[in-house]
């Protein structure tokens, strides 16, 4: 990934290195390169991590702290995104079994 420094840009500059960085983006969109489920992502509060495991609020509270399972702050409120559960969760089942 190429590091770039911002020192000052003209208004025009800026609003077309913006544009050009949307086309780009748009362009891997329409073909293909980036996945459909990554945009669509399932966000997921700790009331649903509670039904969906049947745990306690302190449970997840607790393998937050121990860093068990990856978690988002936004506005003092927690949040998860689906597929990082399940992947965590599966990479620690993974490690017990070996």
């Amino acid at each position: 990934m190429e590091q770039l420094l911002i020192t000052s840009f003209q208004k025009e500059d800026f609003e077309e290195l913006i544009m050009t960085c949307l086309k780009r983006v748009l362009k891997d969109f329409e073909l293909g390169n980036i996945q459909q489920e990554k945009i669509n992502e399932e966000i997921l509060s700790t009331d649903d991590l509670q039904k969906m495991f049947k745990v306690s609020k302190v449970t997840i509270h607790k393998w937050k702290k121990k860093g068990l399972i990856p978690y988002y702050k936004m506005n003092r409120k927690v949040y998860f995104k689906r597929s990082e559960i399940i992947e965590s969760l599966a990479q620690r089942k993974r490690k017990l079994e070996i």
